[in-house]
């Protein structure tokens, strides 16, 4: 599953960059910020892991 830098989170947890292996952690509600290098494409799941 893919989010994207901007839309509100589905739910709480590990959104890991589609370009790099940096992980931002965001809340249920709370708007996807861009990763630290300034992509904005991520790939979703739990807080220190890496999607299948």
């Amino acid at each position: 599953m893919t989010a994207k830098t901007g839309e509100k989170a589905q739910k709480t947890g590990g959104f890991h960059c589609a370009h790099r292996s940096e992980e931002v952690h965001v809340t249920q509600g709370d708007k996807i910020p861009s990763c630290p290098n300034g992509h904005r494409e991520f790939e979703i799941g739990p807080a220190g892991t890496k999607p299948a």
